[in-house]
């Protein structure tokens, strides 16, 4: 809460989803491994499109000082509506990859490590407190600044079709993710079985 500084606490925000891949990663199992892979595509896009709109932003407002911003929803179309979409979605919102990746970690180490595994689920919910509380300083509220107050250009088609591509992208990796399961299955059983011999043979 003490970030100030837009982009650094979306990069912080990033670094923090990781967190549940390297749990998977350690886990040992196949249901992980395939989810971590569809969480890091998922979060590529999810948080791409963070950054874009961060920049697209920043373009407008000349600062990345959420101090200086608020009341923004109002004053410019589609980027406060894009942002938001994208927010929730790195949080593991239903009908998006990272809800996917997310389901498909947390379903495959809860059989291995459960404590782990539901210590990390209180995670999430700190992560929503501070993504939307970014969004409500950013966004809502008065206005902080003179030229948070004024009229602002929206996004032009060009910024638009990026980000709207990445959306697209996001959600359909959402609904159908069996074509990048079945890519990586083989490659992930080998993972897989290296990562268990290679504990076994480290036992004691």
């Amino acid at each position: 809460f003490a970030q100030t500084d837009i982009k650094r606490l979306i990069a912080y925000t990033s670094v923090s989803h990781m967190g549940f891949v390297l749990i998977a990663i350690y886990t040992g199992s196949q249901l992980a491994y395939q989810g971590a892979v569809i969480q890091m595509i998922a979060h590529g896009l999810s948080a791409a499109g963070l950054f874009i709109l961060c920049g697209q932003l920043y373009e407008r407002i000349h600062t990345r000082d959420m101090r200086m911003m608020g009341g923004l929803w109002s004053k410019m179309k589609w980027l406060p509506a894009l942002s938001l979409f994208f927010a929730v979605a790195t949080l593991g919102m239903p009908g998006t990859g990272n809800f996917v990746g997310e389901f498909m970690i947390l379903f495959g180490s809860f059989q291995v490590v459960p404590v782990i595994t539901v210590i990390s689920t209180f995670g999430l919910v700190f992560a929503s407190v501070y993504s939307l509380a970014m969004l409500h300083r950013a966004y809502f509220g008065k206005a902080k600044s003179q030229i948070a107050s004024q009229e602002l250009p929206g996004m032009s088609l060009r910024e638009l079709f990026m980000i709207l591509l990445l959306v697209v992208l996001l959600v359909l990796l959402g609904f159908y993710p069996q074509p990048i399961l079945d890519t990586s299955h083989s490659a992930i059983g080998n993972i897989q079985q290296w990562f268990v011999n290679s504990v076994t043979t480290t036992r004691p």
